[in-house]
């Protein structure tokens, strides 16, 4: 690539790329009259400056070289795993304070302090959400739900047989743990007890163009985009398993989850 399509791509201007440039921060090699071009091991190099910029990293402390593109993507993931509980814990106690406001109580200023400097409980938070699912075929499981739903694949974890005893998909900022049956802890795939006893909820940006994708990819539709009472436009599908997937978009003019 020509350095003005990376310029778009990438949102940087011309001026910044030619100056880490200048830094020995990124070597474009050069064609013919002199122009740059960035080709993979350059791009490769660029991604890894802006993250670590995104880090925090002045540029005088980016070494020229060192950490390789998995080090230095595993620190970017930790610090927005850091910064998505840090905000995890304030939406709670913002959530706590609409909740008193809603039932027209009056917080405290012990609790408006909190809400206000970010001291909250000296109990544990909750960052996180982690589902489990159990199917029959992880490894199918898993394939449908990306293939069809558009989400996430995560690692599939084999036995010594090499038959998939654990899979993971992220869905959104939820990760989503694939479990094989356990007779032993009363584990089952609704296929095989005839009936989910639950049904999964993800939150989409557009319903409707959702459902579109979806049954362009074959999923076998319960219903279609639909207005709810409770402050949602949802659809729903079952999966080869009989799950029970909500995909659902928050209506204009109400802030309900």
């Amino acid at each position: 690539m020509k350095i003005g399509e990376v310029a778009r791509r990438t949102g940087l201007t011309e001026r910044t790329l030619r100056y880490y440039e200048e830094r020995g921060l990124v070597d474009p090699p050069r064609q013919g009259g002199g122009h740059r071009v960035y080709d993979g091991p350059t791009l490769e190099r660029l991604y890894r400056v802006m993250l670590l910029r995104e880090l925090g990293t002045p540029l005088d402390e980016i070494p020229r070289t060192g950490d390789d593109l998995l080090t230095t993507v595993r620190r970017h993931l930790a610090d927005i795993d850091s910064r998505v509980a840090r905000l995890a814990r304030t939406r709670e106690r913002v959530r706590s304070t609409e909740e008193l406001l809603e039932r027209e109580e009056t917080p405290t200023d012990e609790h408006l302090l909190a809400m206000l400097s970010g001291i909250g409980s000296e109990e544990p938070a909750l960052t996180r959400r982690l589902t489990l699912l159990v199917y029959r075929d992880l490894e199918a499981a898993a394939a449908y739900l990306v293939d069809t739903f558009g989400f996430t694949p995560g690692p599939l974890t084999r036995d010594d047989s090499g038959r998939v005893v654990h899979a993971e998909v992220h869905a959104g900022d939820g990760l989503i743990w694939m479990h094989r049956e356990t007779p032993d802890f009363g584990l089952a795939s609704p296929s095989t007890l005839g009936g989910a006893t639950a049904c999964m909820a993800v939150s989409v940006d557009d319903a409707v163009a959702h459902h579109e994708r979806s049954v362009a990819a074959g999923a076998t539709v319960v219903y279609p985009p639909t207005a709810m009472p409770y402050g949602v436009l949802e659809y729903c599908a079952r999966d080869p398993e009989g799950v029970l997937w909500s995909f659902m978009q928050p209506k204009e003019g109400t802030t309900h989850e």
